[in-house]
């Protein structure tokens, strides 16, 4: 049964080895730093498209829509631009920095996806203030050759009668004259949907999408040389307005094309001093806006870095720079308006951080230093602690540290002008803004034991955070200029102080053929007037158990609830703050080469009122509708 991987009492099961808490491969018991884990059967079975599904599989993690149709995350009270999204450990830069629309990112040849909650930035840099994703690609070199095929349906709310979405992945993997090479694709044709169908308005876009990623690597004497090519190709559209007394239906769209170079140079396995060197370009043009006020950007990103492990005696130190450079331009062709015209931003950084292990404790110290062209100098430092103790056939694991983080304001938050009066809102730039920083404390706790002679296993964990932040970036509502123009006007500004604190209680019980899992967590996160922050939710709970039935079918059924957000004082109301979102998959694999899915998403239809935003009401349900979509894979 796919299930979190994690550590057991049972000293005859082999451990997870996880690698995001201190960048070296370390038993997930023995990890300094408290790691959750969720493994890429599951993330298959939960996904057959992106990973905004699967993340909001994983306790602690909030999955919030953006009205762009796409899906950005929330960590210990920090927005996706705190949250850093990596791929085997490199990060998925998204243009200009600012937070990944996880919606982009495909889910299949994933090995497993590691969470670390809290401060980062010295091992990863800006933008890890809240935490760090990392997803573990499989490293298998054994050939392959599968396909994945779903369609689904939109129950009540289809934009026409009979619509069905389609989605199609492909992976290859081959030996070729040494080079052993994969191609992976990924096709999502989503019709949308619309709760009235009477109105011009659509709810969710129309999205055609294709994710091509081609990937090859060779062992030489003593090096592993990997090149990788990722193309995107992301269209949405949805109709929004109608001009009065015509019948021209005006739509807002969003138009991507991405290519992504990587070239990855290390060591190979067995190096007493392992290292890695990375380079990556990317080049992002879009297309956004309004059908008559169509917006051009073009964004261009090169990063350099690499990082060297030495092992001396019970200490591991790891040390690693980075070079990196941005640029961004935009322009509103239709008016022939140049809004920003070649601003770009160079960084460089330097990090060491040394772990000291004993059998029964570990110290991680380190630090971080980051020269910004923009913004000179930035500095963190991390101090984590871990304690093991044995009570007869059970374990407790003691985890506390102290970390410092910072970010630098990103392109879009200093220069964009977010022109989306179709969908009711407007988001401007600041070039005023100054760095983010904030001094962070964490403390866990987790206990494993067995139960009921030793026929269950039971992992229980409660972790807290406490964290202050000095001029925190936050989109502000300039009250006068949206009642001037009838729309949410939105502008980006430092908050003096901002502190966000909380708990997470989380107990997993697995027996021999089902698992469950309950996860409880509550946030608090106010200003320096004491104001709680916009959009996040003060408590959460997450629920799924997984079943192995007869004949090799596998239920897994997960649950979401979520209530209280602070209400800006722009509404003039409230339609609903609490929520419950109901998943259920049945997954059978029929022999070892083929498998088929069904599953049900959103079971009881809970979703935002569609006349909230015209009554100007708030409503904290997610945009999203009842789906049952079925598949069948086959390994060739």
């Amino acid at each position: 049964m796919a299930t979190f991987a994690q550590a057991t009492s049972d000293p005859k099961q082999i451990e997870t080895i996880v690698i995001t808490g201190t960048r070296t491969a370390k038993l997930l018991n023995d990890s300094p730093v408290l790691v959750e884990v969720i493994d890429g059967d599951t993330i298959a079975k939960l996904s057959q498209g992106t990973m905004a599904t699967a993340l909001n599989y994983i306790p602690g993690i909030v999955v919030k829509r953006s009205v762009k149709d796409g899906y950005n995350i929330q960590m210990q009270g920090f927005d996706g631009d705190h949250v850093l999204v990596l791929v085997d450990g490199q990060p998925l830069i998204s243009p200009t920095g600012s937070s990944t629309d996880l919606d982009q990112i495909p889910v299949s040849n994933i090995a497993q996806i590691e969470v670390i909650r809290g401060a980062a930035s010295v091992m990863y840099g800006s933008s890890a203030m809240g935490g760090v994703i990392n997803i573990i690609t499989k490293k298998s070199k054994e050939s392959a050759f599968k396909i994945d095929y779903d369609m689904s349906q939109y129950q009540g709310n289809a934009i026409k009668n009979g619509d069905v979405n389609h989605t199609f992945k492909l992976n290859v993997a081959q030996d070729i004259a040494g080079w052993f090479s994969q191609i992976n694709v990924l096709y999502i044709d989503d019709q949308g949907y619309d709760y009235d169908t009477t109105t011009v308005s659509q709810d969710a876009a129309s999205v055609a999408k294709t994710l091509l990623t081609l990937s090859s690597n060779k062992d030489f004497e003593h090096i592993n040389t990997r090149v990788k090519y990722q193309w995107l190709d992301d269209n949405k559209q949805r109709d929004s307005s109608k001009i009065p007394g015509q019948s021209e239906i005006i739509f807002y769209q969003t138009k991507v094309k991405q290519q992504q170079f990587e070239l990855n140079l290390s060591s190979l396995k067995g190096t007493t001093a392992p290292w890695q060197l990375n380079g990556r370009y990317v080049s992002h043009q879009e297309v956004s806006g309004q059908s008559n006020s169509i917006r051009d950007t073009d964004i261009e990103l090169i990063e350099l870095n690499g990082q060297k492990v030495f092992q001396l005696a019970n200490l591991e130190v790891v040390s690693g720079a980075v070079i990196h450079a941005d640029k961004l331009d935009q322009t509103k062709p239709v008016d022939r308006i140049t809004e920003i015209d070649n601003e770009s931003r160079e960084s460089a950084e330097l990090f060491v951080q040394g772990n000291w292990a004993k059998d029964s404790y570990q110290i991680l110290a380190g630090m971080r230093s980051q020269y910004d062209s923009d913004f000179g100098w930035h500095n963190a430092l991390r101090l984590s602690m871990m304690k093991k103790s044995t009570l007869g056939q059970s374990t407790l694991q003691w985890r506390a540290g102290f970390g410092q983080s910072y970010r630098v304001p990103n392109l879009k938050e200093r220069f964009y002008s977010f022109d989306h009066s179709a969908l009711g809102y407007m988001v401007l730039g600041n070039k005023a803004l100054t760095p983010e920083t904030a001094d962070s404390i964490n403390a866990s706790l987790t206990f494993n034991t067995s139960i009921f002679d030793k026929r269950v296993d039971l992992r229980s964990d409660i972790s807290v955070h406490y964290t202050k932040t000095d001029n925190l970036i936050y989109s502000v509502i300039d009250t006068q200029k949206s009642a001037q123009s009838g729309l949410s006007i939105y502008q980006y500004q430092n908050i003096s102080q901002a502190t966000m604190r909380g708990f997470d209680i989380s107990t997993e019980l697995t027996f021999n053929q089902w698992q469950m899992q309950l996860n409880y967590s509550y946030l608090t996160s106010e200003d320096q007037q004491q104001q709680r922050l916009l959009s996040r939710p003060r408590q959460q709970i997450k629920f799924n158990v997984n079943v192995d039935i007869a004949y090799d079918i596998e239920l897994i059924v997960y649950a979401v609830y979520q209530t209280d957000e602070a209400i800006a004082d722009s509404y003039q109301g409230v339609e609903n703050n609490e929520f419950t979102t109901v998943n259920a998959i049945f997954n059978q694999a029929i022999n070892d080469n083929l498998s088929w899915r069904l599953s049900i998403d959103n079971l009881f239809d809970e979703h935002k009122n569609a006349s909230s935003a015209r009554q100007n009401l708030f409503d904290a349900r997610p945009v999203s509708s009842r789906t049952i979509s079925a598949g069948i894979s086959y390994q060739f």
